[in-house]
């Protein structure tokens, strides 16, 4: 998984998470991408995502909250 702030491309966290670990970030605008959707549990702004299909990757994107 590789999570990024799109604007200035800074990368937050890359690599590989261990079950059940919580990954949280202050910047309001984020591009989250995952080479296996399926394994990651996404909320955005304490909203649970939609569970993406297993062994496809997958990206979110998260906009400033309205």
């Amino acid at each position: 998984m590789i999570v990024r702030v799109p604007d200035t491309g800074r990368v937050l966290t890359q690599g590989v998470h261990d079950t059940g670990e919580v990954l949280q970030f202050k910047e309001d605008t984020l591009d989250v991408v995952a080479a296996n959707g399926g394994s990651l549990q996404v909320s955005i702004y304490g909203k649970l995502q939609a569970a993406k299909p297993q062994g496809q990757r997958a990206t979110w994107y998260v906009r400033p909250k309205a």
